[in-house]
C-alpha cells in the first residue's frame, strides 16, 4: 500500500511539472519548504536535472564561488523549470548522469518508487526538454563534480553573464561538502543527514545500489532502461 501511494504521489507531480503551468507554480508557491526553489524572473540561473545527478553539488559549488546570495531556481527536478527559464532567457544549466548511477541512487533514496517508475521519469525529463535545448548548457555528472568552473565558463560564454568560475581546490571542495550536508539537512527537516539521503559519497550507500540493481534487468524495465542510455547518449550530444 505505502509503495502505491508514493507511486501514485509521485506520478501526479511528475505530470504536473512536465510544462509550466499557473497550476504548477501554484501548488509549489503553497509549500514554504519549495516556493524559493521554483524559477521567476528575477532568478539568475536555473541549475536542474534528474535527481541524484550532482544537483546540491552544483548549487553549494556555485553558491560558493559566488561569494554572495544568489537567486537560483534548483531541486524540483521537473521539465517545467528548464522550459520556464528558456521561455524568460534565464541563464540555465542541465545536469545529466548516466541512467545506471542516477536511477540506481534515486532508488536508494527513494525506497518505494520502482524501477520503472524511476526510468519512465529519467526518459520524459530530458525528452521533454530537447525541443529547448538551444537555450541552456548541459552539464554531465563527471564535469560537474571535477570541473565545475569550466560549466560556469560555458554558461558565461551562452549568456553573456559574469559568474565567477568554481575553482576545484581542496578546500573549496571540502566547503562544499559541508553546505552539501547542511543542504541536506534542510531537506530532511532534521537534526542529521542518513547515509541514504545525503549528496556526496557513501559506502552504505553504494552496496544497497547493488541490492537494487537487479531490479533493471527486470523484463518491465529492461527496455526502459535501454532507452534511458539513448537518452542519455542524446543529452550528452547537445553540449
Amino acid at each position: 500500500a505505502s509503495r502505491k501511494f508514493a507511486e501514485l504521489r509521485f506520478a501526479l507531480n511528475a505530470a504536473l511539472g512536465q510544462r509550466p503551468s499557473r497550476l504548477y507554480s501554484a501548488l509549489q508557491r503553497m509549500r514554504p519548504d519549495r516556493r524559493h526553489l521554483l524559477v521567476r524572473k528575477d532568478t539568475e540561473i536555473v541549475i536542474e536535472g534528474y535527481p541524484r545527478s550532482a544537483n546540491t553539488f552544483a548549487v553549494a559549488a556555485f553558491l560558493l564561488a559566488q561569494g554572495r546570495p544568489a537567486r537560483i531556481a534548483h531541486h524540483l527536478h521537473v521539465p517545467a523549470q528548464v522550459i520556464q527559464a528558456v521561455r524568460w532567457g534565464i541563464p540555465t544549466v542541465v545536469l545529466i548522469r548516466r541512467p545506471e548511477d542516477a536511477v540506481l541512487s534515486r532508488l536508494v533514496r527513494r525506497p518505494n518508487l520502482s524501477a520503472e517508475t524511476a526510468l519512465r521519469d529519467y526518459i520524459a525529463f530530458y525528452r521533454t526538454i530537447a525541443p529547448y535545448r538551444e537555450g541552456f548548457v548541459v552539464a554531465p555528472f563527471d564535469e560537474v563534480i571535477n570541473n565545475f568552473g569550466q560549466v560556469v565558463a560555458r554558461v558565461n560564454g551562452r549568456f553573456g553573464t559574469a559568474f565567477v568560475p568554481f575553482e576545484h581546490t581542496e578546500e573549496n571542495i571540502r566547503r562544499v561538502f559541508t553546505l552539501v550536508e547542511e543542504m541536506d539537512k534542510a531537506d530532511q527537516k532534521e537534526d542529521s543527514v542518513t547515509e541514504t539521503t545525503v549528496a556526496r559519497p557513501s559506502a552504505v550507500r553504494e552496496e544497497l545500489k547493488i541490492r537494487r540493481k537487479k531490479e533493471l534487468n527486470q523484463p518491465g524495465a529492461r527496455q526502459l532502461f535501454k532507452e534511458a542510455c539513448e537518452v542519455y547518449e542524446m543529452a550528452v550530444s547537445w553540449m
